[in-house]
């Protein structure tokens, strides 16, 4: 069987960087099966529970299971959900043009559509107009290590993890009046088309 290239060899990024994401998973899988008597909430060898700090309060899901698909809807809450081409060298969201009701909160669900064993991964960035290569840029200086996205950023209005083939992401946020881009800042994506416009209105 003739291998396929992979679309995620970019400058800058190499394939060792992308299987290291992998290797990390497989570990950290392998340390929580070791761990798992003692944070399965029995009580401890002196008697007293374990106790858990919980996710972050601004985590709302997570890549391997998207709680906050499933998190109670308010009101005035409008339900978006965008996904990505399924192809592994397609990059392309499947819808790029969304309009929103202005003052509405938006709870996004964003899904990978990709193949688990192609290994690309996908994220949704919502952006100020005008600053997307900015923040692309930032999401190449982060790294890796921070999922190609610099979170601190002050043009990014909200975004989704970087989530792998088969996975979905859900955030709640709310954006004033006007209109945004939303992109992926995996290296190569935005500028082979993964972009699409939000506007408020």
């Amino acid at each position: 069987m003739t291998p396929v290239p992979s679309p995620e060899i970019v400058p800058g990024v190499t394939p060792r960087s992308l299987t290291r994401r992998r290797l990390v998973g497989l570990v950290g899988l392998a340390a929580c099966s070791i761990l798992l008597p003692a944070c399965s909430g029995a009580a401890g060898s002196n008697g007293a529970a374990p106790t858990s700090t919980g996710p972050d309060p601004d985590e709302r899901g997570t890549a391997t299971v998207d709680t906050g698909a499933s998190a109670p809807v308010p009101a005035g809450t409008v339900l978006v959900q965008v996904g990505t081409a399924s192809g592994s060298k397609e990059f392309a969201y499947d819808k790029v043009s969304l309009v929103e009701p202005a003052g509405s909160k938006i709870r996004l669900k964003f899904s990978n559509h990709t193949d688990s064993k192609d290994e690309v991964g996908h994220n949704w960035v919502l952006v100020k107009s005008g600053q997307e290569s900015g923040v692309v840029t930032g999401g190449k200086a982060a790294g890796d290590d921070k999922d190609w996205l610099n979170v601190d950023d002050p043009a990014i209005v909200a975004h989704t993890r970087l989530i792998e083939g088969g996975q979905s992401n859900t955030i709640t946020f709310t954006a004033p009046p006007g209109s945004y881009t939303y992109l992926c800042t995996f290296p190569g994506h935005y500028a082979a088309g993964e972009k699409g416009t939000l506007v408020i209105k």
